[in-house]
């Protein structure tokens, strides 16, 4: 079983693999059949979903960068609290790029194995993030 400094660190290589878009760290971070059990619409399965969504974000803030709040390990688990800030350039939850700074909360859970995440649960204020931008929302038809 891995100790907590362990899990930590390893939490802290992926946030910042992420907010690197650093393709090859997160290979060696993550198992290939990782299981995102909250995966964005369209994103493929195993570790290469994880990579996509990775660029998607890129796309949308090429200057994303996450810092890690509060963490709390469990086992061979950790659950974590990112703030993620960057500058609104590309498409994002549909909206077009607007130059303005944009921040998104995320809660993580993780589960390793063999020193690598194998299940990831992620959940982010996406709705704070796009009110932050002032977008409007529109009812749905």
């Amino acid at each position: 079983m891995p100790d907590d400094s362990d899990l930590r660190g390893a939490y802290k290589r992926i946030i910042d693999a992420v907010s690197a878009g650093d393709t090859r760290a997160l290979e060696s971070l993550m198992a290939a059949d990782l299981i995102d059990h909250m995966p964005v619409p369209g994103q493929p399965a195993g570790r290469e979903g994880f990579i996509y969504w990775m660029h998607a974000m890129h796309v949308a803030s090429p200057d994303m960068t996450g810092v890690i709040s509060d963490t709390v390990v469990e086992g061979d688990k950790i659950a974590g609290r990112v703030l993620w800030t960057g500058t609104h350039e590309g498409e994002f939850l549909g909206l077009p790029g607007t130059g303005r700074p944009i921040a998104i909360t995320a809660m993580h859970l993780i589960r390793f194995e063999d020193g690598v995440a194998a299940e990831w649960w992620g959940a982010a204020d996406l709705l704070g993030a796009a009110m932050g931008l002032n977008a409007r929302l529109e009812p749905s038809p």
